[in-house]
């Protein structure tokens, strides 16, 4: 594609998120004839996780992580909806931006993933998040036209990027690096089997939140976090640790990418499959996951004025908030797996 041709992707229904990559999914199932809802993608997708390791892996810092991997949740969704799809990653910068060149060329609204603190239009100056899902949808002389579903953004408000600065973002340093992955639609069956997808969606995550064996994830990770945070003090001194729970609290809730907002997030998908399944239990859950979500929401709360308030001293105070989150989600995921064994 030449710098001079515009190949511009009309009628892309941009629309704000609640979640970067559910809500890319979302409009790009649309794009293609389909409207369906980022609670139910999250939820056949079996975005929802929780993993803590006990390593400073983010600038310095341990944070939980809430999702999994990026466009994990594409992958699941497309294979168990058997849409045709295309994932790839790359090692060559300028293969990786010829690759999407070449897709746009065929009118085909492409999603990256990307580094936020390289994207020069991101409003949320300094913050590092190389998880960060975005759509491409046409390129004008050196400029890239995307759709960014970040809630900063009106649904009118289209964005662009430098050719240069957007290839910076897909590459960047380390082993967390996006690596230049994209991420399209090629076709889309006749028709999607919402209730099998709903059932695999389910058993999938109850597996991740109940059945890994190691201590950092799932329901052990929410308990081992608790653990650790009674010990961040100790581990950090005061200065570190404050700086680690106030950068845990804004990736997981004021970015958005864990937290409160992917329970109510869960909530809602459980509501739907309940509808779509004709299913009391599953509705009587998604009651009992907002009263989680709720929780977590207390947690975010109590830990901000934690940091704001001199007074108090003892990261117990947090932890406990946690450990009583632990046993509601290890209650909510067994009552799902044993609802899952019922079913195909």
């Amino acid at each position: 594609m030449q710098n001079d041709q515009i190949s511009m992707i009309i009628n892309f229904p941009h629309k704000r998120s609640t979640h970067c990559e559910t809500g890319c999914i979302k409009n790009i199932l649309k794009f293609h004839g389909y409207e369906i809802s980022e609670a139910m993608i999250f939820g056949i997708g079996s975005g929802y996780d929780f993993i803590h390791f006990p390593f400073p892996l983010f600038d310095g810092r341990e944070i939980p992580v809430f999702r999994l991997l990026p466009v994990k949740i594409f992958s699941q969704f497309t294979e168990r909806m058997k849409i045709d799809c295309t994932i790839k990653t790359f090692i060559n910068k300028n293969k990786s931006m010829d690759a999407l060149d070449s897709v746009l060329e065929q009118g085909i609204p492409t999603g990256v993933v990307t580094e936020v603190f390289d994207l020069p239009y991101f409003p949320l100056k300094g913050r590092r998040f190389s998880g960060h899902h975005i759509v491409i949808i046409g390129k004008e002389g050196d400029e890239y036209i995307l759709s960014d579903t970040d809630m900063h953004f009106s649904e009118d408000t289209l964005n662009r990027i430098k050719a240069d600065d957007l290839k910076k973002a897909r590459f960047t340093k380390g082993f967390l690096s996006p690596r230049g992955k994209l991420f399209y639609i090629n076709s889309v069956p006749d028709k999607l089997d919402l209730e099998a997808g709903i059932i695999k969606g389910i058993k999938k995550t109850c597996y991740h939140m109940l059945a890994i064996p190691f201590p950092y994830f799932g329901v052990k990770g929410i308990k081992f976090l608790s653990q650790r945070m009674r010990k961040y003090d100790k581990i950090y001194g005061r200065k570190r640790a404050l700086d680690n729970l106030l950068f845990q609290l804004q990736v997981s809730e004021e970015g958005g990418t864990g937290g409160s907002g992917f329970r109510y997030l869960y909530s809602h998908f459980l509501r739907e499959a309940a509808e779509v399944l004709k299913d009391n239990q599953l509705l009587a859950l998604a009651d009992y996951m907002t009263e989680i979500a709720d929780k977590w929401q207390v947690f975010a709360v109590e830990g901000l004025r934690f940091h704001k308030d001199q007074e108090k001293k003892d990261f117990n105070f947090l932890a406990d908030i946690l450990s009583s989150i632990a046993p509601m989600e290890e209650k909510l995921f067994t009552e799902l797996k044993e609802w899952g064994e019922t079913r195909k």
